[in-house]
C-alpha cells in the first residue's frame, strides 16, 4: 500500500470513530494533517488524490472549529490559514493542471470569506485589522494570477465559449 493510501485509510478511521468529533483524539487528526503526503498537493489526477485533498481541507476546517470551541482563537485561525496557504502554494506550482488551479482559486475565494467572517466575529481591533489585511493580501494574490494559471488551450476554449 502506498503512503497516500495508508494516510487516507488512517484519516478515514478517525472520521469513522464512534464518539462525536469534539471527543475524539484530536492529536491523531493534527498528526495526519501535519504529516500528509506531498502528493496530495501536487497531483490530483485520480479519485484517490482528490479524496485525500478533500479530507485534508476538511481536517483543517474541523481543527479550526475544535479550537474555536475551546476557545483558542489564534490556533483556530491558524488552521484556516494553513489550508488557505497550501492551496496558494498549489496554485503557484507551475506543473499543476490549469483546471486544478482554477478549482483552487475558486476554493480560495470561498475560504477567504470564511476567514474574514471569523475575524469579524472577534471583538478586538486586532481581529478587525486582520480581516482587512487578509482581504488586501487575497486581492493582491488573485491579481497576481492574472490568467497565468491558464494554458493557451484553456484561453482559446474560453474565447470560443464567450462567442457562443
Amino acid at each position: 500500500m502506498t503512503e497516500l493510501h495508508t494516510w487516507l485509510e488512517n484519516i478515514k478511521v478517525w472520521y469513522q470513530t464512534p464518539p462525536p468529533p469534539q471527543q475524539r483524539d484530536i492529536q491523531t487528526l493534527i498528526d495526519a494533517l501535519n504529516h500528509a503526503p506531498d502528493i496530495i498537493f501536487t497531483d490530483v489526477s485520480c479519485e484517490v488524490h482528490n479524496e485525500a485533498l478533500a479530507y485534508w481541507l476538511d481536517a483543517c476546517q474541523r481543527l479550526s472549529f475544535y479550537y474555536q470551541d475551546l476557545p483558542d482563537i489564534d490556533k483556530a485561525f491558524s488552521y484556516k490559514q494553513f489550508g488557505y496557504a497550501k492551496l496558494q502554494s498549489m496554485i503557484c506550482e507551475q506543473t499543476l493542471e490549469p483546471d486544478l488551479k482554477r478549482w483552487c482559486l475558486k476554493k480560495l475565494d470561498r475560504m477567504i470569506v470564511g476567514m474574514m467572517e471569523f475575524c469579524q466575529k472577534q471583538n478586538t481591533q486586532q481581529w478587525q485589522d486582520e480581516s482587512t489585511q487578509i482581504i488586501n493580501l487575497h486581492v493582491a494574490f488573485m491579481e497576481g494570477q492574472n490568467n497565468l494559471n491558464l494554458s493557451y488551450e484553456s484561453l482559446v476554449k474560453k474565447d470560443n465559449y464567450a462567442s457562443l
